[in-house]
């Protein structure tokens, strides 16, 4: 490969030379001393000669090899390490002595990220060079546009697909978009440790989505993405749900290790019959058609607590069942000794479950056969048969549930709290996904397990509707936290559940319009198989060697030399790596409009806000 005369404006950005061994895929450039840094992205202008018959061949190819500069090395030869040590010894100056140190060699090493031809590079797309550049070529900055362009490559002729992210960390002036097809096809991951901008590079690229009317549904589990529907060009198309645990969509094992994690653990004996006491609990609530069923969320507050479980029936079979609902309730209402549920109703929750235990214990106790069989024909099979010895399994049963009960309700009003101005969840999953629109999941004062139920039950349903074509909209899902949702190793059944739902969107979303975006402070935590079936990546600051390794070893579009930089990142800057660019570039990303629920604040200032708040002056 020959060296081309150099035209003046390559002279005006000179940077360097091509010195020592070079190959297709790296050399070694002679630089002057602060004429690059560490990303950044170099031209060298080459002729490449075609093979003696090469169709065509009528004279050599001039092309241009774009490289990045992956490390510079700095080395004073007449500096020699044992000068050093004689002078640090003696506590010596070295600028007050002889030695010569205004010889320094400064070598950037290059990775060759392809090359293209000079006459037709319009396109942006870079083809493997497969002959390397002669040493003692000279290589130059290219100008920010020539830079763009490449950066885009096909993009620039699918202006449709590209999200305006981020510019280059060392070049502002140029802005990197990236391939949101890419994005919501075939994943991405966002992954950095805790303050580097996960959530706010989350949010940039969820308004870029927005702005081409993707469906977005988010869980969100610290309340990051609420203020999503602050933003004007998003208002009116962002709904935040807050999310009131489906306990009747699980099954009676299920709703058992609950009561054992939130109350106490039950005993063998009281795990024999809280299964029929679940079955009894789903069965309670009547509807219009005179069936026994637990109501979601969503048709309890439609129906109204007052009304039961009374809609979309006939006066007639409203009032029949009104009458039945009734009677019902003022038989739980007579044996808890409670007028709660005579007032105010029942909903499909825990403490139906917890009353129907303390009716059924005093039913028993007091051997009252009418409430028994008027039990047992509204669901409890089997009640008829309990002997006395159950009396004491019921109150135990009561006790456990009643207390699981208490710390399940203050978690939901944890999470109404933080979602604010939020509505129930639909009991239909697909109302979550819209064309424009985005759905918000407020999942924040829930544990990990009922943040990973909650999730796995909603996206289980919203991609077998997918998969079953009832759903026509593609959909997005973004887990912040995601270590929660897919963990490297399953500790309770509800993470294995999450776990299994992930990997299934995460290996065959693609074939049913369903993508992934994991955003993790904890990569190494994350499961593995479903983080390698991420084709794209937004990587930050990471300090921990664990996490670090982890990155190293499962993404394999992250070069070494990108990986030792990991630590030394700044806020906000990020390496983008996969199929949503043309090659690993070093960025920095741009700030969403959104804020989250919890930005961090400066401590001091906060305090003298929170003192104001109080009315107090500075003295106390």
């Amino acid at each position: 490969m020959a060296v081309p005369k150099r035209l003046p404006r390559q002279v005006e950005r000179y940077v360097g030379t091509l010195v020592g061994e070079s190959t297709s895929r790296e050399f070694r450039l002679a630089v002057a001393h602060e004429a690059v840094r560490e990303q950044d992205i170099i031209a060298v202008d080459a002729e490449l000669r075609r093979p003696d018959g090469a169709d065509g061949a009528a004279g050599p190819e001039q092309i241009r090899v774009w490289a990045k500069v992956q490390r510079i090395e700095r080395l004073n030869p007449l500096f020699p390490s044992e000068a050093g040590h004689e002078l640090a010894a003696t506590r010596t100056n070295p600028f007050d002595t002889v030695l010569s140190l205004s010889r320094e060699m400064v070598t950037a090493v290059c990775q060759v990220l392809g090359a293209e031809p000079l006459a037709d590079n319009a396109a942006g797309r870079l083809d493997h060079l497969r002959y390397p550049a002669q040493p003692a070529s000279s290589a130059y900055r290219p100008d920010s546009r020539d830079i763009a362009r490449v950066v885009l490559g096909e993009l620039q002729t699918r202006r449709q697909r590209a999200l305006d992210i981020a510019t280059l960390a060392n070049r502002p002036e140029v802005d990197v978009s990236v391939d949101g097809h890419a994005i919501v096809t075939r994943h991405l991951a966002i992954l950095a440790m805790t303050g580097a901008g996960k959530s706010w590079t989350a949010r940039r690229i969820i308004e870029e989505l927005a702005a081409k009317h993707y469906p977005i549904v988010i869980f969100d589990p610290h309340g990051d993405y609420t203020g999503l529907a602050e933003v004007p060009e998003l208002r009116g198309r962002v709904r935040r749900y807050y999310a009131q645990f489906p306990l009747f969509e699980e099954d009676s094992d299920t709703v058992a290790e609950m009561v054992n994690a939130l109350g106490y653990p039950l005993t063998d004996t009281m795990r024999t019959r809280f299964g029929d006491l679940f079955k009894a609990a789903g069965a309670f609530i009547v509807d219009g058609a005179g069936r026994g069923r637990a109501r979601s969320s969503r048709e309890a507050s439609r129906a109204g607590a007052a009304q039961g479980a009374l809609f979309e029936a006939d006066d007639g079979e409203a009032a029949a069942d009104g009458d039945e609902m009734q009677q019902r309730l003022a038989l739980l209402a007579r044996l808890t000794g409670n007028e709660g549920p005579l007032r105010y109703g029942v909903q499909p929750d825990m403490w139906l479950i917890a009353n129907l235990a303390e009716a059924a214990e005093v039913a028993l106790r007091d051997n009252d056969q009418e409430a028994r069989r008027k039990l047992q024909d509204w669901g409890w099979e089997g009640l008829s048969k309990y002997s006395g010895t159950d009396v004491r399994t019921l109150e135990g049963i009561k006790k456990r549930t009643y207390r699981a009960a208490k710390t399940l309700r203050r978690m939901e009003q944890t999470n109404r709290r933080i979602a604010r101005n939020a509505e129930p969840l639909p009991t239909d999953r697909k109302e979550l996904v819209r064309y424009d629109g985005i759905s918000v999941v407020a999942l924040a004062g829930y544990t990990g397990d009922f943040q990973a139920t909650i999730y796995s039950i909603i996206a289980d349903d919203i991609f077998d509707a997918r998969v079953q074509d009832e759903l026509k909209l593609p959909v997005l899902f973004l887990l912040e936290e995601a270590h929660t949702f897919v963990p490297a190793k399953a500790a309770t059944p509800a993470e294995q559940r999450a776990i299994t739902t992930t990997k299934q969107i995460a290996q065959e979303g693609r074939k049913f319009g369903a993508g992934l975006i994991l955003i993790s402070q904890r990569p190494s935590r994350l499961d593995e198989t479903t983080l390698s079936q991420c084709n794209s990546y937004v990587i930050m600051r990471m300090v921990n060697p664990a996490d670090q390794n982890f990155v190293r070893r499962v993404i394999e579009t992250l070069g070494e030399d990108e990986a030792r930089m990991l630590p030394d990142l700044d806020v906000g800057e990020a390496i983008l790596s996969g199929q949503l660019i043309n090659f690993p570039v070093l960025v920095r990303m741009k700030p969403p409009q959104s804020q989250g629920e919890r930005e961090e604040k400066d401590a001091f200032a906060f305090l003298e806000e929170a003192r104001r708040g109080l009315g107090t002056s500075p003295e106390g």
